[in-house]
């Protein structure tokens, strides 16, 4: 399951990155998929477009497959090198008698 989810997580950050750079600026001239005119830079905002929402989707993806590996690999009781390095006890060290 760890497995699939990680898998999931790579696939879903390249799918990320392709969806935001397909999408044009809002000050952009032209964006990948035809051109706009200068005059909807100043217009209200448009109607979602379906990259935007499959943008959205994908990032949900990517906030719940965090969150699973980040649970998941914490319930594994990772343990750290230094655990494992043993600390040696010295006897105290006393003061010379007769001074």
């Amino acid at each position: 399951m760890y497995t699939l989810a990680l898998v999931l997580q790579w696939i879903a950050c390249i799918l990320l990155i392709m969806l935001i750079l397909m999408q044009s600026g809002k000050g952009s001239a032209a964006g990948i998929f035809g051109s706009s005119n200068s005059d909807s830079v100043f217009a209200g905002p448009t109607a979602t477009t379906f990259i935007t929402k499959l943008t959205a989707a994908v990032a949900l993806v990517i906030m719940i497959t965090s969150i699973f590996l980040t649970v998941n690999v914490s319930k594994r009781g990772m343990t750290s090198v230094v655990d494992s390095v043993q600390i040696p006890v010295s006897a105290p060290a006393s003061a010379p008698e007769g001074k």
